[in-house]
């Protein structure tokens, strides 16, 4: 062994698959694992030799009220908190989505695999130069700016936790922080820059590619939400056959959402109301994404492997269909207060905050005129294959 003063051990005894134990100086020693309730720890203590330090190792893993006051240096829980337990303990004063819960895990890993690389192990021990330092990391690593904002956020929450707890012993390290966009600002023109995004007559393509597979036809639907009727892919994965009136011809979006004006009842195009009739006959209790994927990550990766077999030069995240609605009505000139409100958007102006008349059931005639039409207007345009099956549905319908 090259290091005796670092071992590795394999523990299947225990709930943590792995735990780490470190001679930091002559009968000193650090264990780095998850205990038996599945928390991460890092914990010193004392011991004579490799033999006795991983019993030890274990008793304390097995044992999740193994306390400071049982190590050689007992001190005040303020000065003795790591930097894992104080991320968890702030975490569970935060009134989290399953969705946000997840993320945020994610994120505190992260930040926990880098100070582990930068030996830094209490909470004590952080300073706003280790927030500054792991931001540029994040930078270096391609990190855009809302990226970093978020991997970040959670270090900022339990800063302020952190001070507001123990006002004498802690100063938030991050309330001087400010992250800039002008940092991520780049220097060179590039024309591929931007915001991507299909036309209306793509997503037509793509659907009719994706429809010509039984496997890939699993998509369809979803496709058609988040593209011609500019549904959030959460919302997409999210809708429930009890949201859909296919006799009204309309889609109801509720329940968590991120602001009132996403709680909408909006018409649909005839060519989504016959994808929405043909999945149902064919396979009604696997048809819309949440009935075919455990979670709208999986939605978003199956989506995102079909994007790139369809056009590999297409390079567009699942999340950005949703700009296809809005782009086509920003290029052809009939952008406006109704497309805004069909796509969940807030009102930007006092006026029509105030005082236009928005009740759900007046808008919905006027979203016909003002948004519908124009997509059926493009829809009709398409210059689709001869044999392509959306376009027999959408002749079907219409006669029908």
């Amino acid at each position: 062994m090259k290091n005796p003063r670092s071992l590795t051990i394999e523990n299947t005894k225990y709930k943590t698959d792995r735990f780490t134990l470190h001679q930091e100086s002559p009968g000193r020693w650090k264990v780095s694992g998850r205990d038996s309730e599945g928390l991460y720890r890092r914990i010193r203590f004392n011991a004579q030799d490799l033999s006795e330090a991983v019993k030890m190792a274990e008793e304390i893993l097995r044992n999740p009220g193994w306390s400071k006051s049982q190590s050689s240096n007992p001190q005040d829980e303020s000065t003795t908190l790591r930097i894992s337990e104080a991320l968890i303990r702030a975490a569970k004063t935060r009134n989290w989505t399953e969705y946000t819960r997840k993320n945020e895990i994610a994120y505190c890993e992260y930040f926990l695999k880098w100070v582990d690389q930068k030996g830094l192990q209490y909470w004590p021990e952080l300073r706003l130069e280790h927030v500054l330092e792991y931001k540029k990391h994040l930078i270096k690593n391609g990190c855009v700016f809302d990226t970093v904002r978020l991997y970040l956020r959670p270090i900022r929450q339990t800063s302020a936790w952190m001070s507001a707890n123990w006002p004498k012993q802690y100063v938030d390290i991050c309330r001087n922080f400010k992250l800039s966009r002008k940092e991520f600002v780049p220097t060179r023109y590039d024309e591929n820059r931007g915001n991507p995004y299909l036309s209306i007559h793509q997503v037509l393509d793509f659907l009719d590619w994706l429809a010509r597979d039984s496997e890939r036809d699993c998509l369809t639907v979803g496709v058609a939400l988040q593209s011609l009727v500019s549904l959030q892919l959460q919302e997409a994965y999210r809708l429930t056959w009890d949201k859909i009136d296919l006799h009204e011809e309309a889609i109801t979006i509720d329940g968590v959402v991120k602001n009132f004006y996403r709680l909408r009842k909006i018409p649909i195009p005839t060519v989504m109301v016959w994808l929405l009739r043909r999945v149902r006959n064919i396979r009604a209790n696997q048809a819309l994404p949440n009935q075919i994927y455990t979670d709208f990550n999986n939605y978003a990766h199956a989506l995102r492997r079909e994007l790139a077999q369809w056009n590999p030069y297409v390079k567009i995240k699942p999340k950005d269909l949703r700009n296809t609605l809005q782009t086509e009505a920003i290029d052809g000139g009939w952008y406006g207060y109704y497309v805004q409100r069909y796509v969940g958007h807030a009102p930007q102006t006092i006026g029509e905050r105030h005082y236009h008349g928005d009740q759900g059931k007046r808008l919905i005639p006027l979203f016909r005129e003002k948004v519908v039409s124009h997509i059926e207007a493009i829809i009709s345009r398409w210059n689709a294959p001869v044999d392509t099956t959306i376009l027999l549905g959408l002749r079907v319908a219409k006669i029908g």
